[in-house]
């Protein structure tokens, strides 16, 4: 069971969600410490939608520790499968681990010669197997084959789907503190950037075409990875000669279009 602590003390959200969903694609348990409480009910949401188990530990009102595991990790032991060869003078030993293997990861057999042993080896050496042996009491060889897998990460697939767009017309999300607003909106664009499933388009008009202003805006950054990942970025035309807007990402559009875009979605997103 592999398992991974990882510190997400200071960060903004969703900054712990993210990356501890991004943890639990390579590790079985990942125990995160947060420094706040809606952190720790945003976590265990996560936990829910993944079906995982989620363990809340409170250690001060500055630090709490929180587990996430996977239910299944750890379950399945390794049964070898066992052959016994010493008394078969029919099928070569060696025939007999390869079909076994084709079907287990972990075979054990017992052998009656050296020779056997030696081309038993040589197949494990040539099929990336690991490769065991002892000589028992009785004087027949005991030999365990298991295969070698390969860990890979766990690609995170981003898919653009042209069913929705996403619309931003002001620098902030929602309505109230301005301050609060900037750091919404970039947070927004950031857990966009992790969603498995992208917008064709995102539109910008009026106050939001600050946000690919080349010295204004505060998102290049996450815009630039949507961009990179097939988003299209369109910005008002109109817009962009009346804040006088140094285009610094994407490309400027007119109303006739962003309408279009608008109209034919299946979905329009606006933070």
């Amino acid at each position: 069971m592999k398992k991974h602590e990882f510190n997400a003390k200071g960060m903004a959200c969703p900054l712990p969600v993210v990356q501890t969903k991004k943890l639990l694609a390579e590790y079985d348990v990942v125990e995160t410490t947060v420094d706040n409480f809606v952190a720790t009910e945003n976590l265990t949401k996560l936990a829910e939608q993944l079906n995982y188990n989620i363990d809340v530990k409170k250690v001060s009102d500055e630090e709490y520790i929180v587990t996430v595991s996977n239910p299944a990790a750890g379950k399945e032991e390794k049964k070898a499968k066992f052959i016994d060869t010493s008394e078969d003078r029919c099928v070569l030993p060696v025939i007999q681990a390869k079909r076994a293997l084709e079907k287990n990861s972990l075979v054990e057999l017992l052998v009656n010669d050296e020779e056997n042993v030696k081309k038993i080896h040589d197949f494990a050496a040539e099929n990336n197997c690991k490769f065991v042996s002892e000589v028992t009491e009785s004087g027949v060889y005991k030999v365990i084959l298991e295969k070698e897998v390969t860990e890979e990460k766990e690609q995170i697939l981003q898919i653009k789907d042209d069913s929705y767009i996403v619309v931003i017309n002001k620098q902030i999300m929602g309505h109230g503190n301005e301050e609060l607003g900037k750091k919404l909106i970039k947070a927004f664009l950031y857990t966009l950037t992790e969603q498995e499933v992208l917008p064709k388009k995102i539109l910008f008009y009026n106050g939001g075409a600050l946000l690919v202003d080349k010295n204004r805006s505060h998102v290049l950054k996450e815009l630039k990875e949507l961009e990179d990942n097939g988003v299209e970025i369109m910005c008002c035309g109109a817009c962009i000669d009346y804040y006088k807007v140094d285009l610094a990402i994407g490309n400027s559009s007119n109303m006739y279009f962003i309408v279009e875009d608008m109209r034919t979605a299946n979905r329009v997103v606006r933070p």
